[in-house]
């Protein structure tokens, strides 16, 4: 008797359980009710116990989407960014009072390049000269068969590989030139944007 009193009482607290529904609300605001498996409308949804009778047992909060870190990381990236373009402002414009300057600065800048040119140009057409001789003997010495043919063709070696060094350094003197007015371009830009930013 006292067994059978047991499974009674056991089976009156553990059935409200077993019977337990759930509920959540999609996106769409469509109801869903389940007991076990969980339908996929409902995932990160929040979720509403309730036993047979329809009384709220428990109550299951959505979860909050997480930022992911990129994003984080983004959004810092962007503030940064946006820092150093004020600071780059600041500068410009405690730098110059006109247009005028920035183009005197730009001259001054270019100046001592187109100087470096003229000093690689002259040393480029000597050392062009002095490879065109070595190959005119060159030339002269493989037609008469002369032993010097051998010397003459290992001195035209570093010749022509300070013809090519001298080459490349005047390509990148000029390039240095168009990089140069390019930013001062860009600075020029600006700083009329800002200007005019602040007469308004």
């Amino acid at each position: 008797m006292r067994y059978l009193i047991l499974t009674l009482v056991l089976f009156v607290f553990v059935q409200p359980t077993l019977a337990a529904l759930k509920r959540c609300v999609d996106d769409a605001g469509k109801s869903h009710y389940y007991d076990k498996i969980l339908p996929p409308e409902c995932v990160d949804k929040a979720t509403i116990e309730m036993n047979k009778q329809g009384v709220v047992m428990s109550r299951v909060e959505a979860k909050q989407a997480k930022q992911p870190k990129e994003d984080n990381a983004a959004q810092i990236a962007a503030a940064q960014k946006l820092e150093e373009i004020k600071r780059l402002d600041t500068v410009l414009l405690n730098t110059y009072t006109s247009e005028e300057e920035i183009e005197l600065a730009r001259e001054r800048n270019v100046h001592p390049v187109k100087l470096t040119i003229v000093g690689v140009e002259k040393r480029l057409e000597i050392t062009k000269t002095r490879l065109k001789d070595l190959l005119n003997q060159a030339n002269q010495a493989e037609q008469i068969e002369s032993p010097t043919l051998v010397s003459i063709k290992k001195e035209i070696v570093p010749v022509r590989r300070e013809a090519q060094n001298l080459q490349n350094e005047l390509k990148e003197n000029q390039m240095r030139i168009e990089r140069i007015k390019s930013q001062f371009d860009i600075d020029r830009k600006r700083f009329v944007e800002l200007m005019t930013q602040k007469q308004q």
